[in-house]
């Protein structure tokens, strides 16, 4: 299978697996006011995915190491198809928690498809690759948001229902068309595809490793800080209704997609991924602050348009460079630890996000999330410059 072909073969899994998530993610403050949640509870829901994806993502991908990407991508696909139609029958905020619990449990989706990725690109060209899952993140925010809205007005079981057939059309798209990349008969003899405390240790010690797994962990926890907030905070602030705030979702993905499709190339020819990293940071910073500031809708479309240009650029960069010093049979359980941060960032940000929010106000999780993307900011400059003060020094 060329690498061109596994790369979109990939992306189609993605992007369908993305659009039923897409579908759900604007609804779901909505469907747990239903049930008389309040902001602090919203936030729980939200961040009990992340929790029960924390434990399992390394595993997952460490799992997909030795037993191949194709088998867990299926096993991963079944339990979003499972939390969905839980999800679409729920009757109580006892279910809404069951549905996210396993969803999350199982949710490596993303973990193994970049490591997939890592599997058929090489190193100059992996930034580009990873900058794929991005893209279908973008694509699956144009059109899930968008429908989820729509369907909404006929019920809230309804876009769940989709959601849930959407992920049973990603699981036939992996029996069918995804070809496995593992040598499964070697990786099950192979000491370095087993899962266990001193290889985590080891992974750990790679150069530049944990700096990364900070950033990312600090993206992540910026962004879970508003996103349960987000449709709420429009609410409040614009009046928007369900609907509207799917088309925010969806105005997202579509710069998202830009950025994937023409801006990360065009920079990727002109700089590295640490410059890169760190362009981005900025960018998110300036997101978040200016929503904090945000008092008409056009500061605030601002705002969203600097969102996808930061996370668009990060995410990519991060994962290349985290997969720069890693053998092969080491992607899967590599890249499962960076999202197991970035799942810790999503379990944090939505409990002090609704809490910010819940107590001191619907500008107050922004304003946080800001704080910490400048640090974040400061953090990558004075990694970059390091690095060239050491360079200059050898010379």
């Amino acid at each position: 299978m060329s690498s061109k072909k596994a790369l979109l073969t990939i992306f189609l899994i993605v992007f369908i697996d993305l659009l039923g998530f897409g579908i759900i993610l604007p609804l779901l403050p909505f469907i747990a006011e239903k049930y008389q949640a309040n902001p602090a509870q919203i936030g729980f829901l939200i961040a009990t995915y992340s929790f029960f994806q924390l434990l399992s993502a390394p595993i997952l991908g460490r799992l997909s190491d030795r037993f191949g990407r194709k088998k867990l991508l299926i096993i991963s696909q079944l339990g979003s198809a499972l939390g969905f139609l839980i999800l679409a029958f729920a009757n109580n905020l006892y279910l809404l928690f069951l549905s996210r619990i396993i969803d999350g449990a199982t949710g490596g989706n993303i973990s193994i498809a970049q490591a997939y990725i890592a599997d058929v690109t090489d190193k100059k060209n992996r930034a580009r690759g990873m900058g794929l899952v991005g893209a279908a993140f973008g694509l699956g925010f144009i059109f899930g948001p968008a429908i989820g809205g729509a369907l909404s007005k006929i019920s809230y079981s309804a876009p769940a229902l989709l959601a849930a057939f959407v992920s049973l059309i990603t699981i036939l798209t992996t029996m069918f068309f995804l070809k496995e990349t593992v040598n499964v008969k070697k990786a099950v003899n192979d000491l370095k595809t087993k899962f266990n405390f001193d290889e985590l240790k080891r992974i750990l010690s790679i150069p530049n490793l944990l700096f990364l797994i900070i950033i990312f962990f600090l993206i992540n926890l910026a962004f879970s800080l508003t996103q349960g907030n987000l449709a709420l905070w429009t609410q409040k602030t614009f009046n928007y209704d369900a609907s509207k705030n799917g088309y925010i979702f969806a105005y997202v993905g579509v710069l998202a997609v830009l950025v994937q499709v023409l801006i990360l190339p065009f920079l990727l020819k002109k700089f590295n991924e640490k410059v890169i990293l760190k362009i981005a940071s900025f960018n998110l910073f300036l997101s978040f602050f200016l929503i904090f500031l945000a008092k008409n809708e056009l500061i605030f479309y601002l705002a969203l348009t600097f969102m996808p240009l930061g996370n668009g650029l990060a995410n990519p960069s991060i994962q290349a460079i985290a997969s720069e010093n890693v053998p092969k049979e080491e992607y899967g359980g590599t890249l499962g630890i960076l999202q197991s941060a970035g799942s810790l960032g999503r379990i944090l940000g939505p409990i002090i996000g609704g809490e910010l929010f819940y107590f001191f106000g619907k500008d107050m999780p922004f304003l946080f999330a800001s704080v910490i993307l400048f640090l974040v900011f400061l953090g990558t400059l004075k990694k970059l410059i390091h690095k060239i003060i050491i360079v200059n020094s050898k010379k």
